[in-house]
């Protein structure tokens, strides 16, 4: 007999379209939290490009905005949004999979993003501690917030 592989069923307690607002609030949220400790080590070049220290010595509000909005001419501080993007669909699929039990893939897809940026976490470990601390409050607001809005 030949078992096959099938998700248990779910669906949201709200509109789509709230869930995917509060996903986006909450990625907008944890963005800023990300760049407001990432400024300090801009200031003080503690960042894995620091080698031509783009930003030392600006103001702690300056490195902030340059850093939180993106687009920044400097490419050890733009990042186009592309990690909003991801952590946005991160927050909208981690309380489905906390929902129906499936924490590997959750696990498997934190050890890949760990992996991917190793080299720059050997030279700075302030920046791997940012990486650590947002993706802990990703999983919080994903399982202490978002869950409540996934029901099986």
């Amino acid at each position: 007999m030949v078992e096959t592989f099938s998700l248990p069923t779910w669906s949201l307690s709200t509109a789509w379209w709230r869930y995917w607002l509060q996903c986006a609030f909450f990625t907008v949220g944890i963005r800023a939290i990300f760049f407001l400790f990432r400024a300090g080590a801009v200031v003080r070049g503690d960042f894995p490009d620091s080698a031509a220290e783009p930003g030392r010595n600006w103001p702690y509000w300056r490195a902030f905005w340059v850093c939180f909005g993106g687009f920044s001419e400097h490419k050890a501080h733009a990042d186009f949004w592309l990690n909003a993007l991801i952590g946005l669909a991160e927050l909208a699929v981690y309380p489905v999979l906390f929902k129906v039990g499936y924490l590997t893939p959750i696990g498997g897809w934190l050890a890949l993003k760990t992996a991917g940026s190793w080299t720059g976490w050997k030279v700075s470990r302030t920046s791997f501690n940012r990486f650590l601390f947002c993706n802990l409050l990703e999983l919080a607001v994903a399982y202490f917030w978002l869950l409540r809005y996934v029901r099986l």
